[in-house]
């Protein structure tokens, strides 16, 4: 039997301002399915050029820059087979393409955010040929609003980053006899949580002072986090990071305490190197993050949770090792190919 994916385009909609997990996970499909040699065109906004960027460098695949109005994400859509949806802006110009060229589309909401009643966002919703979620969280949400749809759960993968062990020896250098405890995301207090680290590294000067925190990642609350963190000599902010693997390879553990989450993706990036993880017990993270088994959950705004929960791990190598064992296997069962497989045989239902 052909396939029905032969010689049709797909096209993504990413039209995001910023490039953050959503953007990646978007980004490890967009190549895995180049490898296979998928045809595949990407629209993206104009502004988010590291994600154009990194769209660019995948061979065969077609990159169309837009402001991200909705009138010109549909006209670029034009001559598509299939379209898929990877956020909220682009699920407009997705139910707009469908009336207008009569294209099927998929979309894949990342985000537990409340939802307020709209009825256009019901209309596209409704027209979707697939709706996916990236957690169980993401599919109660949805759930809410919208009783009667049916979510496909699509987990989101790890980015199989490599690390170079010179690299990481001079990293750890830098803070000779210290502990790394790290962390990746936007820096977003109101998602990501950071100010609870920032209190627990407050703590930690006196009770722990082998322990050094490391932020990576930039982001709109940059300057306040940094005022908060004044004084404090065992946190360093690293800002945004290529290199995230060298990172996540010198870390001793690795701390999410967001506030709201789908699911986390930095979280199984973390996994692949096996780090023990100290997260909250927010949206779909207890999904990949089992309380006691490959990490502690705390609540969220819990920087006294968050400072024993480490200590905790830290302190125990039969703990440590334990849970690296765990999440080096969890993230296995968490890659690009898997995902792309998933996605893969929903494209070729609605063709």
């Amino acid at each position: 039997m052909s396939d029905p994916l032969n010689g049709r385009l797909l096209c993504h909609i990413n039209v995001a301002r910023e490039y953050r997990g959503g953007e990646r996970q978007a980004e490890l499909l967009i190549r895995d399915l180049a490898e296979r040699g998928v045809k595949q065109r990407v629209i993206v906004r104009d502004s988010n050029q590291v994600f154009e960027w990194q769209c660019r460098s995948i061979p065969g695949v077609e990159v169309i820059a837009t402001r991200g109005r909705l009138l010109g994400v549909t006209l670029a859509v034009k001559g598509a087979s299939l379209v898929h949806a990877h956020e909220g802006r682009g699920f407009y110009a997705a139910a707009l393409a469908s009336y207008l060229y009569r294209t099927p589309y998929v979309l894949t909401r990342r985000v537990t955010n409340p939802q307020r009643r709209s009825i256009l966002r019901t209309l596209a919703y409704r027209r979707a040929g697939r709706f996916t979620g990236v957690s169980h969280a993401v599919a109660r949400n949805v759930g809410e609003r919208h009783p009667d749809l049916d979510v496909l759960v699509v987990p989101d993968a790890h980015a199989s980053l490599e690390a170079s062990a010179a690299t990481v020896a001079a990293l750890q250098a830098e803070y000779p006899g210290k502990r790394l405890i790290g962390h990746v995301g936007a820096l977003d207090d109101s998602h990501k949580g950071q100010c609870t680290i920032i209190a627990a590294a407050r703590r930690a000067v006196t009770e722990y002072p082998d322990w050094h925190f490391i932020l990576c990642g930039d982001g709109k609350d940059e300057a306040m986090l940094k005022e908060e963190a004044t004084g404090l000599t065992n946190l360093t902010f690293a800002g945004f990071v290529g290199n995230v693997g060298d990172y996540l390879a010198s870390f001793s553990a690795f701390v999410f305490p967001s506030k709201y989450e789908a699911m986390g993706s930095s979280l199984l990036d973390a996994m692949h190197f096996g780090l023990p993880i100290v997260a909250s017990r927010a949206g779909g993270i207890p999904e990949i993050v089992t309380d006691g088994v490959n990490g502690i959950l705390i609540d969220p705004d819990d920087s006294d949770a968050l400072v024993d929960s480490l200590d905790a791990i830290l302190s125990s190598p039969v703990t440590r090792n334990r849970m690296r064992l765990a999440n080096v296997a969890k993230a296995k069962q968490c890659n690009a190919a898997a995902m792309a497989e998933t996605y893969l045989k929903e494209y070729r239902a609605l063709l």
